[in-house]
């Protein structure tokens, strides 16, 4: 079934006086825009929130003493470790681990569940250089320890992470038995991955905390999205 066409029923059979011929349908467009505003609608208003906050002196001064405050417990054993953590919410890591999540969704015949990744990243990524660009924010300036050419607000790696991890162990639970036996050892890694991608890119020096929350912000809602998409609209049959 067509989102619009959904989308026009709702329109037409949500009003008063249409008799309850359309009750199950409205309790499921109740269900879905509930999930919608009190998850993803939740997320999105917090980077409403970062992005208004990062114009108040006393915000960029905290922004400032948190980036300091890391750089005074810099070792060369935990930079290694940084750097290594933020590769992994690059998006020259995310694309062969799609590609490889994507192999191991075929030896599993459901594949094609990997489309709707592909699809979350296109969005994910266009959304974040689209802000990036509108919203213009300068990187920390407090000895950086990588060198990251485009704007600030909000993190793209943190983005990345708190949308396509969340996303990819999604399928994971979705789709392979193994993993579904382990899920609270996949809820924990996950959400240990990602916090400590947006940790270090503070600890580098290139993003501010405000970046990161908006970062995750942003991902978070749109992996509630395209969650719920996913679970209401399958791509694979489910045993």
């Amino acid at each position: 079934m067509e989102t619009g066409a959904d989308l026009l029923r709702f329109f037409l059979y949500y009003l008063p006086g249409r008799g309850a011929g359309c009750k199950m349908f409205k309790n499921n467009v109740k269900e879905a825009l509930t999930f919608l505003m009190y998850k993803a609608l939740f997320s999105a208003a917090v980077f409403v929130i970062m992005a208004i906050l990062i114009r108040i002196p006393a915000v960029q001064s905290f922004d400032v003493s948190v980036i300091q405050a890391l750089e005074s417990v810099r070792h060369p054993v935990l930079t290694a470790v940084f750097k290594a953590l933020t590769e992994l919410g690059s998006s020259g890591f995310m694309l062969p681990l799609m590609l490889a999540l994507t192999l191991v969704l075929a030896v599993y015949k459901k594949a094609a569940a990997s489309l709707y990744l592909y699809l979350l990243f296109f969005v994910e990524r266009t959304a974040n250089e689209a802000l990036k660009g509108w919203i213009a924010r300068e990187r920390p300036a407090i000895n950086p320890l990588v060198h990251e050419p485009s704007y600030s607000f909000p993190s793209g790696h943190s983005m990345n992470a708190a949308s396509m991890y969340p996303f990819i162990a999604f399928l994971l639970l979705l789709c392979i038995p193994f993993f579904q036996k382990h899920s609270r050892a996949v809820y924990v890694w996950t959400g240990l991955l990602v916090g400590l991608i947006g940790i270090s890119r503070m600890y580098l020096g290139v993003h501010y905390m405000t970046d990161v929350i908006s970062g995750f912000s942003l991902g978070l809602a749109l992996f509630f999205i395209f969650k719920k998409i996913g679970e209401k609209y399958p791509l694979v049959r489910q045993k």
